[in-house]
């Protein structure tokens, strides 16, 4: 007997999905995974089977051998204007991994359109795996290779975009203040070393990321994952009211129901050059203030600004104009995103430091 989890319009096949048979050809307009690293990762599922785990240390040949049987029914059930999302990192001891894991979905038939990076961790915020010691640097970035079956396929960049910088290009570029928001995504790697996430996954992606994918083809009725994991891919199209389908053949069934019952935020990050204006914007602006105050005062505003914390961020941008634009795209500093009243003077907003020194000692 088949065995499928289902939940409202989203179906689980606890299955491989090196055979599809329950999808027709050319049925499914959007597929959103992250394959196994083959790194030796714990995947298993929490009821009793035969076989109890997944093989995740494969010889090189079997398991590309595996990838590419997987992206051909991949392939085969896509429609032919979909789009394929491929998610996949260079391990920190295996470069070039992604390279041969996207050369399998080429070989099985796919087209490469777009590469794009998915930033986990910058600023301090998001979550990687520490590479180690002082051998390598750490991975603090994924690619998402974007891949087609034929020119029919139709993204809109401007359902993912960000407002114009400067103002004056609506109306010259665009009728409406939106512009593409390029092919570097910034989207926070939640941590995975909490009891449900580590026990159900050891590598789950934000569903955010499944999110943002799919809202680049707003005519999507259907999406695939076939490495459904803790079913990311599955909550997004939850979201979206879309039809999705999953592929797990040792699934954590428990993690998987409550992670389709997690609330989303859809985070509006817009490219790394803004973010780079606004932090050296404020840097700017008080190293500008310091030079008014004493040399025993700046040093106490440098220790105190290794152990800020949001609240005391905030309370001393408080006056600064440009606030909602820094707070929109430093969420890790306004998580609920309130809006805030701004004045145009920037002369008389200045932060006030001996205000400020005063509240924090």
């Amino acid at each position: 007997m088949e065995e499928i989890f289902t939940d409202k319009n989203q179906t689980l096949f606890i299955a491989s999905s090196e055979n599809m048979h329950q999808l027709k050809n050319d049925s499914i307009n959007v597929i959103i995974t992250s394959p196994p690293y083959n790194i030796g990762k714990n995947y298993s599922p929490d009821f009793i089977r035969e076989k109890t785990y997944y093989n995740d240390r494969k010889s090189h040949s079997d398991y590309l051998s595996f990838l590419k049987r997987v992206f051909t029914e991949c392939y085969r059930v896509l429609a032919t204007d979909g789009v394929f999302f491929l998610n996949i990192g260079d391990s920190a001891r295996d470069q070039g991994k992604s390279d041969e894991v996207v050369r399998c979905a080429v070989e099985a038939g796919f087209k490469r359109l777009q590469s794009v990076i998915w930033i986990k961790s910058i600023f301090g915020k998001g979550h990687y795996t520490p590479s180690g010691g002082n051998r390598r640097l750490n991975n603090v970035w994924e690619y998402v290779y974007i891949l087609i079956k034929s020119k029919e396929y139709q993204i809109d960049p401007k359902a993912i975009g960000i407002p114009y910088a400067d103002k004056s290009n609506v109306g010259r570029y665009s009728d409406v203040d939106l512009r593409d928001a390029g092919d570097v995504w910034f989207i926070p790697y939640s941590k995975t070393t909490g009891a449900t996430k580590k026990k159900g996954h050891e590598a789950p992606f934000p569903i955010e990321l499944a999110l943002r994918c799919l809202k680049l083809v707003p005519s999507a009725k259907s999406v695939l994952d076939p490495f459904a994991g803790t079913g990311s891919t599955l909550r997004a199209a939850k979201e979206l009211n879309l039809i999705g389908y999953g592929y797990e053949i040792f699934p954590r069934l428990d993690v998987i129901k409550q992670r389709l019952k997690e609330p989303v935020s859809d985070i509006k990050i817009p490219l790394l050059p803004q973010l780079e204006f606004y932090s050296n914007m404020i840097s700017e602006l008080l190293e500008d203030s310091l030079k008014m105050i004493s040399k025993e005062e700046i040093e106490k505003i440098t220790e105190l600004r290794k152990r800020i914390d949001r609240k005391k961020f905030i309370w001393a941008c408080k006056d600064l104009d440009k606030k909602t634009s820094i707070l929109d795209y430093f969420p890790e500093f306004n998580p609920d995103r309130k809006k805030v009243d701004l004045k145009d003077n920037r002369n008389k907003d200045k932060i006030k430091l001996d205000d400020f020194l005063n509240k924090e000692s």
